[in-house]
């Protein structure tokens, strides 16, 4: 299965598995099947820079931390910013009875408000359209670019995806795994070929064969 036709939802169920689950070496495990199942075409960057979204140097910076995408949100989804809802996720590390049990968790009080408008019924994104849109995302010049972006994922998804879509904008998923946790699964030498490349996607390219080690001194080549 290519990432132009492994859906978007397969990865949020895995997301959703591993941040429930306690057990790091079942965490590792069901990560190790994902990649066996979904990525058997070698397609592995496109999967995993959603995983590691923080290492991902292919994409520039969203420019959008809480507070501007919060109002770029709003703006998506057509809501006043003096409705109740769009209060609640501007302030929403604020704790109380007006922001619900979410608060400081933005992703959650942006589902909660999301939920209302989009249900639970999936839209079918793809892993490839999703990429394809964050890189339209990153690239958007002004707020109202990235809104129309934004608005655009939003038809796409559910409420449960775009929570984890807004996790991978903020470069923060919390599944409670370390990042040397996903390369050793994903290869043994993951780890130094990226320690010397800081190269996530030559790192998927050049460590395709997960039975085949790189020694060392192959992975320093690349530093030069």
């Amino acid at each position: 299965m290519s990432d132009r036709t492994a859906k978007f939802s397969v990865l949020c169920s895995l997301f959703n598995w591993m941040q429930r689950s306690k057990s790091s070496a079942k965490k590792r495990s069901k990560f190790r099947k994902f990649l066996d199942h979904f990525c058997k075409s070698g397609e592995f960057f496109s999967a995993i820079r959603l995983i590691l979204p923080s290492l991902d140097r292919e994409r520039g910076s969203y420019g959008l931390k809480e507070s501007v995408l919060a109002t770029c949100l709003i703006d998506a989804v057509g809501m006043s910013r003096e409705s109740e809802d769009a209060l609640r996720l501007i302030n929403w590390r604020k704790g109380g009875a007006k922001t619900g049990a979410n608060a400081g968790h933005f992703s959650l009080v942006a589902a909660e408000l999301l939920q209302r408008r989009q249900g639970m019924t999936s839209g079918g994104l793809t892993i490839k359209e999703l990429n394809d849109l964050l890189d339209r995302l990153a690239f958007s010049e002004n707020r109202a670019e990235k809104t129309t972006v934004l608005s655009d994922l939003i038809k796409k998804t559910n409420a449960q995806e775009m929570k984890w879509i807004v996790m991978v904008i903020l470069k923060d998923l919390k599944l409670g795994i370390s990042e040397k946790s996903i390369f050793h699964e994903f290869h043994p030498d993951a780890e130094d070929l990226f320690n010397v490349t800081c190269d996530l996607k030559l790192v998927c390219e050049k460590l395709k064969d997960r039975s085949t080690r790189h020694k060392r001194q192959v992975c320093a080549c690349f530093q030069s």
